[in-house]
């Protein structure tokens, strides 16, 4: 008769174990450890589960069948076990790269993969089985390769055993500490049970049933020090529906007790009405009291997370709202410093081989706050392999910082400052040197990276209380560096940009000056010197024209020669009068567009209307000149293509600003054609009026419709001269 007590005790661990994994991957089903330990919970299940049908099995045929399924949860459990050991508490490097990742996956379940379909098909594993009266009731015939099987699984726990001891003794929370510790003794009673079990110590011990134990010592890591879950947030749920449950209860135990004893209604059918009717109301806003609760308990127990959420938001917004590096930086390292209760912060950034500090905040009422001034002047810092120094333009402030403790929390490793020295140069050969040591108030320095790229660092300089920082602050500064170095990066992109956008206009405004000024040259040259030759050459025809009196036909010709050079003579000042409008050095800008539309009216037998609005004065010699040639080349549009009867022509300046509105009551156009041409090469006019709009950063807006006339509106600012 098989002994209840055993299989008892090994259908527990199997159902504890599934309990567990089931909490853990519903606690976190996008995480890969919390998927890895529901693995391990399954096969632990069904290495238990196995051996409990086994014993409840009564023929041989039963129990090797149960015996061969509790091989399926044993042997996949041991490499499952060091894979959890490989991403926990943080992922190695060869196991990020997907690649290296699958290699490294099929190499560990290769062998036992293999081992389970020689269990199954062949005797490769157990060579024979023969029922017995203890135990199991079933006892094998173990071979050479079982035994293997057996070293390589022993290798292989021991091996995460002593991964989960080295990543404890590098980690500085005792917290921590303390969940690694359970997780690398856990395996330990198997183990031993498996020896006893193995060379048949004892037939009444078996590693399934120690498996209780191993599942207990989980369950209490779990639990008690937050392993895999985010034991804060369960908690919390757990306390704020206890909350509300307790208020309701209480409320409505109050009102019962008033129904029955205050209203004197006893405990008849009207009684029990009203109880059921009072009941309703909580049912039906339990879920807007529990939001309630949820933002009590946030605010006012959980006060510390939710400044931190705060913070995250707030930097999480200038991420999308960020123009100014140093706003960012100050900004940053203030709300960093107050949030986290700090003596001082500091935000560095990635230059020429070292790090520029950008940001720096203290407490008035640290010692920290006495080195503003020198942080102000531009504090250099350089990174050496344990140690950094850090050094001001001035000369007047330099430190040398020794790392202690390295942790790491993910991907993220923080560096504990154990040693600083700090020296000042107050002038007359005056050196005020300090020392600091980490029992002060610890001090780390935060890598700030994006996609594995150092764009800076974040230094953390201390807790005013002096108080140590504990894993839930570090996990909170692991997220908030990636806030910053997101925040930097992209502040840095942002400042970059506008810098190059700088440089380029200064260099479009210089390249358009240099253009005037040639064409100023040019207008000069051709009005000095080929000008006057046609002026000469008419004088010299009327001349000859004077002597020639007596030849009427070459007086004909003469007078053809004449006519011709007076239009070469008009073409030439047209010429010189487009290369560069001499009336705005003469007249300015509003009463050369005056003259000009004058003329434009006269020549094209057009009415022409003119409003100007505000001051036009001030305006630098660039501006004048782009103002007009837009205006030219609308106007000679009108004149080409508009065919229209009245033009109106509005100018308005002030307040930084200069807008041109050019209105005909024309033919219009289609827009999507002109946008077409434009695209090909032609158009070349409405092309050039959006180039100048570009280089003046304004806008050119046409509106127009086939048969409604045309609107050209151009509107930027100004920089005005001082």
């Amino acid at each position: 008769m098989v002994d209840e007590l055993p299989r008892a005790i090994t259908t527990a661990s199997g159902l504890i174990s599934l309990a567990i994994g089931v909490y853990v991957f519903l606690r976190g089903r996008r995480q890969t450890v919390n998927n890895i330990v529901f693995l391990i919970s399954v096969f632990m299940a069904v290495w238990a589960l196995g051996e409990a049908m086994t014993m409840t099995a009564s023929d041989l045929g039963g129990k090797i069948f149960w015996t061969r399924v509790q091989g399926i949860g044993e042997m996949l459990l041991m490499p499952t076990y060091l894979l959890l050991a490989l991403h926990f508490p943080r992922a190695r490097g060869f196991m990020l790269d997907r690649k290296k990742a699958t290699a490294t996956v099929a190499v560990l379940y290769a062998p036992w993969l293999l081992g389970l379909l020689l269990l199954f098909t062949t005797g490769a594993i157990y060579s024979s089985y023969f029922l017995v009266d203890v135990g199991q009731g079933v006892n094998v015939v173990r071979t050479p390769f079982f035994w293997f099987l057996t070293a390589l699984g022993f290798a292989i726990i021991s091996a995460s055993m002593a991964i989960f001891l080295y990543e404890r003794s590098r980690n500085s929370s005792k917290v921590a500490r303390k969940g690694l510790f359970i997780l690398a003794m856990a395996p330990v009673p198997m183990m031993v049970a498996n020896v006893i079990q193995n060379f048949e110590i004892s037939h009444y011990i078996t590693t399934p049933q120690s498996s209780l134990i191993f599942v207990c010592m989980l369950a209490y890591g779990i639990l008690r020090y937050g392993l895999f879950i985010d034991i804060r947030s369960v908690t919390r749920n757990m306390l704020t529906h206890a909350v509300v449950m307790a208020v309701n209860l209480a409320v409505f135990t109050l009102l019962c007790a008033f129904y029955a004893y205050g209203l004197d209604l006893g405990f008849g059918w009207i009684a029990y009405l009203m109880f059921v009717l009072t009941g309703l109301p909580f049912m039906v806003g339990y879920h807007a009291e529990l939001r309630l609760a949820r933002r009590l308990t946030g605010r006012y127990i959980y006060g510390r997370e939710f400044e931190e959420g705060r913070l995250l938001q707030e930097l999480a917004h200038s991420i999308r709202t960020v123009s100014n590096l140093d706003e960012l930086a100050a900004s940053v390292v203030e709300e960093v410093r107050k949030s986290m209760n700090l003596g001082s912060c500091a935000l560095m950034m990635v230059e020429d081989g070292g790090y520029r500090m950008v940001g720096y905040s203290a407490c008035r009422d640290h010692i920290a706050y006495h080195f503003r001034d020198c942080v102000e002047e531009g504090v250099h810092v350089l990174e050496w392999d344990d140690s950094y120094t850090t050094y001001c333009e001035s000369n007047r402030f330099s430190t040398y910082w020794l790392v202690g403790n390295r942790v790491n929390r993910g991907l993220c490793e923080l560096e504990f400052l154990r040693l600083g020295s700090l020296r000042t140069y107050e002038g007359g050969g005056v050196v005020r040197e300090m020392h600091w040591r980490d029992e002060e108030g610890g001090a780390i320095l935060i890598p700030l990276e994006v996609h594995g790229e150092r764009t800076g660092l974040l230094w953390l300089g201390g807790r005013l209380d002096q108080a140590p920082f504990t894993m839930d602050e570090l996990d909170f500064m692991v997220a908030l560096s990636t806030q910053v170095a997101v925040s930097l990066l992209n502040s840095k992109l942002m400042q970059e940009l506008l810098d190059k956008s700088a440089r380029l206009q200064e260099l479009i405004q210089d390249t358009s000056k240099a253009q005037e000024e040639e064409r100023i040259r040019i207008s000069r040259e051709l009005h000095d010197g080929l000008a006057p030759y046609f002026l000469d050459f008419i004088f010299r025809l009327e001349m000859l024209e004077a002597q020639l009196a007596y030849f009427p036909v070459l007086t004909d010709s003469l007078e053809g020669l004449k006519e011709k050079a007076r239009e070469g003579l008009r073409d030439l000042r047209q010429v010189i009068g487009d290369l560069r409008p001499s009336a705005l050095d003469v007249l300015g800008l509003e009463k050369s567009l005056s003259t000009y539309l004058e003329r434009f009216a006269a020549e094209n037998g057009l009415a022409v209307e003119f409003i100007t609005r505000g001051s036009l004065e001030r305006l630098d010699s660039l501006t004048e000149v782009t103002i007009f040639r837009v205006a030219q080349e609308a106007l000679s549009n009108i004149a080409r293509h508009a065919g229209a009867a009245s033009v109106k022509f509005m100018l308005k300046g002030g307040d930084g600003w200069v807008e041109m509105a050019i209105e005909d009551d024309g033919a219009g156009f289609i827009e999507r054609e002109v946008r077409e041409k434009i695209v090909t090469g032609e158009c070349l006019g409405i092309k050039g009026m959006r180039e100048r709009a570009e280089l003046m950063q304004g806008d050119l807006v046409i509106d127009t419709r086939p048969g409604d006339g045309t609107k050209v509106s151009f509107s930027f600012p100004v920089p005005q001269k001082k």
